[in-house]
């Protein structure tokens, strides 16, 4: 009896460990795929970015915008910010806000103080003028992430 007993516990330490080993295994992969995901989702906003020409309409559009005084909306304007919203439409939803950030690290040599302030406000919302998600993006100037 004693016998059957040890058996019957040894059994249900083997499977309680092989039910741990399963969940660490799943775990461990979700880990993995997630990691890879990410670089493959930096690799293709890379891409895209590219396709769009690093915005350079956005860059005349923001550069524009932060050098005027004053705020008129002229038809050169919104032909400008047309132009901005379809490169930008053209970006996947998650690549619009990395695509801007990149955009304005880009423009930090050329750009200081007020002025650059100025194009990261405008550019924190520009998905909302173009009416694409997400509606506006946080502007950070920390090194390149894609």
């Amino acid at each position: 009896m004693a016998r059957l007993s040890t058996l019957a516990a040894l059994l249900a330490a083997l499977l309680v460990i092989g039910q741990v080993t399963a969940e660490l295994s799943i775990v461990t992969t979700n880990v993995e795929d997630g990691t890879e995901n990410r670089r493959q989702d930096d690799r293709d906003c890379r891409q895209q970015l590219q396709e769009q020409q690093y915005l350079n309409d956005c860059q005349r559009y923001l550069r524009q915008q932060s050098q005027q005084s004053e705020r008129f909306d002229t038809s050169s304007e919104r032909e400008q910010r047309q132009q901005c919203c379809r490169q930008l439409k053209q970006l996947s939803r998650n690549c619009r806000c990395d695509g801007l950030n990149e955009m304005l690290r880009q423009q930090r040599g050329q750009l200081q103080g007020q002025d650059l302030r100025e194009m990261m406000q405008i550019a924190q919302n520009l998905p909302n003028e173009c009416n694409i998600k997400p509606r506006s993006c946080e502007m950070e100037m920390r090194s390149s992430r894609i």
